[in-house]
This record gives structure tokens, sequence and C-alpha cells, in this order.
């Protein structure tokens, strides 16, 4: 006789992963929300797998021939088929969670993906900025200044995505309490941190000297608000849709294509390129493995190495 659980729907059991994830783990929102919509995904994809024991390794290989087969539309009405063996690897991740989550409660005996080898993902895209094109998003800024307080954070901004390799939440959860200004440290706490960990690291002088500058223009303007990058509009923290809305304003007057993530590439591969151990890069980011940290340091390109071959000597 099954038991009450396993008698329950796939959602039904995805429903209480979710819940578990949201009030017991304490996962953050941007998680959940990726778990959710990969379930979602998967559930419109694969109508017919509705209960546990429709739940099999040949339905997985289903799902991914599906998704990798299917025309889906891009941009202006272009065709393309298939998602990226990126997206694809995520997909997969993220559903082995909450297959894992089903075997550990007992409710199934094996997970559907045990013995699924995912293609790992070949990355040949440039993810670091160029230090031109940083330049480029700098000119932009201090060429079309929306008044003296904006003009200064949005300087500010820039360094706290280049010199510190935020994560979007870490990098809009800042508070004006995780300066120290006399030791020149930053803190991200960890309820913004993806890791759930808390890490400090210190502050560029070049931050720093743009952070005086705004603090004091912030201060002049009476802005309040514990949040440390304002919104343009009135006295509180700047949302995500303004930081979304901060960036195409800025992709429109600079010409380079980017998003805050490419930063943190140019931040791990900066930090690279000055010899810098990746034990050390891995703590600075915030990761939980080196693995994660490898990732982000395929955007060293062969020019960036020449300098290191022209030092070799038989000598």
């Amino acid at each position: 006789m099954p038991s009450s659980r396993e008698s329950r729907t796939l959602q039904e059991l995805f429903q209480e992963y979710i819940a578990e994830c949201r009030f017991a783990r304490g996962l953050r929102p941007q998680t959940i929300t990726g778990y959710e919509a990969v379930f979602s995904h998967f559930s419109n994809m694969m109508p017919e797998v509705t209960t546990v024991d429709l739940l099999t390794r040949e339905a997985l290989i289903e799902f991914f021939k599906r998704i990798k087969t299917r025309t889906r539309i891009v941009g202006r009405d272009t065709p393309k088929v298939g998602l990226e063996d990126s997206t694809v690897k995520t997909y997969g991740n993220k559903l082995n969670a909450f297959f894992e989550w089903l075997v550990e409660r007992g409710i199934i005996l094996r997970n559907p993906l045990d013995g699924i080898k995912l293609k790992y993902p070949e990355y040949n895209d440039q993810r670091a900025l160029k230090k031109v094109e940083v330049h480029k998003i700098i000119s932009a800024i201090i060429l079309h200044p929306v008044n003296p307080l904006i003009l200064k954070r949005d300087i500010l901004m820039i360094d706290l995505l280049f010199f510190c390799g935020l994560r979007s939440g870490e990098f809009i959860g800042l508070k004006v309490a995780d300066l120290d200004m006399g030791k020149q440290t930053l803190t991200v706490r960890a309820e913004t941190s993806k890791s759930k960990r808390s890490r400090t690291m210190p502050m560029h002088p070049t931050l720093m000297i743009h952070l005086k500058d705004y603090i004091a223009e912030r201060n002049r303007q009476n802005y309040r608000t514990e949040n440390l990058i304002v919104s343009s509009n009135e006295d509180r923290g700047l949302s995500i849709h303004g930081l979304k809305h901060w960036v195409k304003r800025l992709v429109k007057l600079s010409g380079v294509k980017f998003h805050l993530h490419r930063f943190r590439h140019s931040f791990a591969c900066n930090l690279a390129m000055t010899n810098m151990s990746i034990i050390k890069i891995r703590d600075l980011m915030g990761h939980k493995s080196i693995k994660m940290t490898e990732v982000y340091l395929r955007s060293i390109i062969i020019e960036d190495t020449r300098s290191d071959i022209n030092k070799l000597s038989i000598a």
C-alpha cells in the first residue's frame, strides 16, 4: 500500500519541497524562483508525468530530447532550435535537487537522473568585460549625468561591480552599515549571499575615493535610507527593477552590451592575472568550491597570457 505522500501528485510534492526550501532551509528567493521556473518548464514539456511512478529515467531522457529539439522564438520573431548546453545543464541540476529530496524521503527509490550524463557546456564566449568596454560605460555616465548625486552614485556602482565582483542580490542588499571606512572593508551579509555565508573584502583605493565623494553628496541631499545605493526618485534603496533600467540605459548610451554578471567575470579574471591564488579568489567571490571559481576564469584569453609566456627562459 502506498503512503499518503506517495499517492500525491508530482506537483503537490514539488510544492512541499518548495515550502521546505523557503521556510526550513531559508534559500534565497532567486534560488527558489529558479527551481519553480525549471519545474514549470518540465511540467509543460512533460504533461504526461503527473505522479512519481511515471518519473523514470526514460521520461527524463525524453524531456531532454524535447527541450533540445523544439523550436522556440527569440528576439524579433527569430526561430531557434533547442536550448543551449549550459541551460540544459542548469535544468538538470535544479531538477536533481528535487529528485534527491524525493529519494531522501523514501518517496522514490532511485533518482531518475542517475546514469544520465548531461553534456558539460563548452564556453567560447567572452564573458569578462574588456577594460575599454568599462571605460565606455564610465564615459556614458559622465557624458549623460542626471544630477550630481546620480552621477556620483553611478560611478560608485561601477566601482563596486568592478572592484568587488558582487552578485546583483548582494549589490542591491548593501547597507551603509556594511562599510567600515576606517578599515576600508566591505561586508557582504549572509542573508544577501547565494552561499549563505558572510564575507568581508578590502576596498580598492579608487572605490574609497568615489565612495567618500558619493556619501558626502547624498548627505548634502539629506538621504536617510540605510541602503547604500539609493533610488534616483526618492529616499529609498535602488530596486531590482531600477537596477535593470540602469543597465538598459547604459547599454544604450555606451553601445556596450553587458549585464551585471559580466563585471563578476571581470573581477575574477583580473584577480587571476595578478597571480592571486585561486583559493583567495574563491573566498572573495563567495564560492563554496574552487570548481565554481574556475568557471569564471574561462574568459582569460590567449593574449592575456602572452607576458607570462615571454617570461619563460631556458637560461
